[in-house]
Protein backbone atom coordinates (compact mmCIF):
# COMPACT_ATOMS: atom_id res chain seq x y z
CA UNK A 1 0.00 0.00 0.00
CA UNK A 2 2.87 2.30 0.67
CA UNK A 3 4.04 1.71 -2.64
CA UNK A 4 0.73 2.77 -4.19
CA UNK A 5 0.49 6.31 -2.45
CA UNK A 6 3.82 6.66 -3.83
CA UNK A 7 3.27 5.95 -6.92
CA UNK A 8 0.36 8.60 -6.65
CA UNK A 9 2.46 11.13 -5.54
CA UNK A 10 4.11 11.27 -8.79
CA UNK A 11 1.72 10.37 -10.90
CA UNK A 12 1.83 12.86 -13.52
CA UNK A 13 -1.61 12.02 -14.85
CA UNK A 14 -3.70 12.53 -11.54
CA UNK A 15 -5.55 15.35 -11.74
CA UNK A 16 -3.59 17.12 -9.17
CA UNK A 17 -0.15 16.76 -10.63
CA UNK A 18 -2.18 18.44 -13.72
CA UNK A 19 -3.68 21.31 -12.06
CA UNK A 20 0.38 22.04 -10.33
CA UNK A 21 1.85 21.69 -13.63
CA UNK A 22 -0.44 24.17 -15.18
CA UNK A 23 -0.40 26.30 -12.06
CA UNK A 24 3.86 26.69 -12.34
CA UNK A 25 3.36 27.60 -15.77
CA UNK A 26 1.21 29.91 -15.33
CA UNK A 27 2.93 31.32 -12.87
CA UNK A 28 6.61 31.21 -14.81
CA UNK A 29 4.48 33.14 -18.07
CA UNK A 30 6.01 36.12 -19.16
CA UNK A 31 3.33 36.76 -22.28
CA UNK A 32 0.85 38.67 -20.40
CA UNK A 33 3.55 41.32 -19.22
CA UNK A 34 4.60 41.64 -23.05
CA UNK A 35 0.71 41.39 -24.14
CA UNK A 36 0.22 44.35 -21.90
CA UNK A 37 3.83 46.07 -22.91
CA UNK A 38 2.48 45.77 -26.66
CA UNK A 39 -0.97 46.95 -26.13
CA UNK A 40 0.60 49.74 -24.49
CA UNK A 41 2.97 50.45 -27.41
CA UNK A 42 -0.03 50.18 -30.03
CA UNK A 43 -1.99 52.40 -28.35
CA UNK A 44 0.86 54.97 -28.17
CA UNK A 45 1.31 55.10 -31.65
CA UNK A 46 -2.31 55.90 -32.60
CA UNK A 47 -2.56 58.57 -29.77
CA UNK A 48 1.01 60.01 -31.87
CA UNK A 49 -0.73 59.31 -34.65
CA UNK A 50 -4.11 61.05 -34.11
CA UNK A 51 -2.37 64.05 -32.37
CA UNK A 52 -0.11 64.78 -35.35
CA UNK A 53 -3.15 64.96 -37.51
CA UNK A 54 -5.34 67.23 -35.35
CA UNK A 55 -2.60 68.47 -32.57
CA UNK A 56 1.19 68.31 -34.82
CA UNK A 57 1.99 71.19 -32.68
CA UNK A 58 1.64 70.17 -29.37
CA UNK A 59 2.66 66.26 -30.35
CA UNK A 60 5.82 67.76 -32.02
CA UNK A 61 6.58 69.22 -28.08
CA UNK A 62 5.37 66.27 -26.57
CA UNK A 63 7.28 63.41 -28.96
CA UNK A 64 10.88 65.88 -28.51
CA UNK A 65 10.36 66.23 -24.71
CA UNK A 66 9.79 61.96 -24.81
CA UNK A 67 13.30 61.75 -27.37
CA UNK A 68 15.15 63.78 -24.73
CA UNK A 69 14.28 62.00 -21.97
CA UNK A 70 14.69 58.80 -23.60
CA UNK A 71 18.47 60.12 -24.95
CA UNK A 72 19.25 61.28 -21.68
CA UNK A 73 21.12 58.15 -20.04
CA UNK A 74 22.49 60.14 -17.02
CA UNK A 75 18.64 61.28 -15.63
CA UNK A 76 16.20 58.98 -14.19
CA UNK A 77 12.70 59.74 -16.35
CA UNK A 78 10.28 61.43 -13.71
CA UNK A 79 6.59 60.75 -13.59
CA UNK A 80 4.83 61.26 -16.39
CA UNK A 81 1.67 61.84 -14.97
CA UNK A 82 3.09 64.95 -13.41
CA UNK A 83 5.15 65.66 -16.53
CA UNK A 84 1.74 65.95 -18.64
CA UNK A 85 0.36 68.50 -15.90
CA UNK A 86 3.39 70.47 -15.72
CA UNK A 87 3.42 70.37 -19.83
CA UNK A 88 -0.53 71.62 -19.61
CA UNK A 89 0.41 73.85 -16.94
CA UNK A 90 2.16 76.30 -19.11
CA UNK A 91 0.17 76.26 -21.61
Amino acid sequence: MGNEEICEEYDTDSAEALVEEYEMKRRNRADDIIAVQAVICILLTLLFIGGSIFYPTLTGEVFKEVRNLASNSYEIIPNPIDMIIVFFDKH
